[in-house]
């Protein structure tokens, strides 16, 4: 029977390793997954879901929100592009436009470029939809609200008043700071 020599050193420069490779792999994992999202659009091309999602990012960031979520609106967008060609060539060419102005890719340019290329198409009809349907879509999903912390409507449960309005955790003013309401 061979008896392995293993020290503290070797041990954790060999576990290091096998982390890493674990860390890349499921790096790879993910971008798989990623363009097998992006290949599967009925009416959009990789490209232009690609960037449609980075642009998304790039308008409405979330350090808590995953791209999976910001999926949400632009797999609604391409749904919407498969009925209406119009909105289909307003989605390529605002893809190609800022792809242009970056130099060549979009989803390639740094992030201080993209935001100036933002700045630039700022009310053009592409910006416009991209910030509604995030507006609209985005974020009016439960998954989002969920990742963000929002309980949702009040309205079907009393309202806000009835519901966490007097859950503040600052200190509360004295009973003669405020006159009763017509409530109490």
């Amino acid at each position: 029977m061979n008896k392995i020599n293993l020290n503290r050193r070797s041990f954790l420069k060999n576990s290091g390793k096998a982390t890493g490779f674990v860390a890349l792999t499921g790096g790879a994992v993910q971008l798989n997954a990623f363009n097998a999202w992006a290949a599967k659009k009925s009416s959009l091309d990789s490209n232009v879901a690609k960037t449609m999602l980075l642009v998304s990012k790039d308008l409405f960031p979330g350090n808590k929100f995953s791209d999976k979520l910001y999926m949400i609106s632009v797999d609604s967008l391409d749904g919407k592009a498969a009925t209406d060609e119009s909105l289909k060539k307003s989605f390529v060419d605002g893809v190609a436009e800022i792809d242009k102005a970056a130099g060549g890719k979009y989803t390639k340019a740094s992030y201080k470029k993209r935001v100036t290329i933002l700045k630039k198409i700022q009310g053009k009809p592409f910006f416009n939809t991209l910030r509604w349907e995030m507006v609209s879509v985005f974020y009016n999903n439960k998954k989002v609200w969920d990742v963000a912390g929002y309980q949702g409507p009040a309205y079907d449960q009393g309202g806000y008043y009835l519901r966490g309005f007097q859950d503040a955790d600052w200190p509360q003013p004295s009973k003669d700071a405020s006159p009763k309401g017509w409530w109490e």
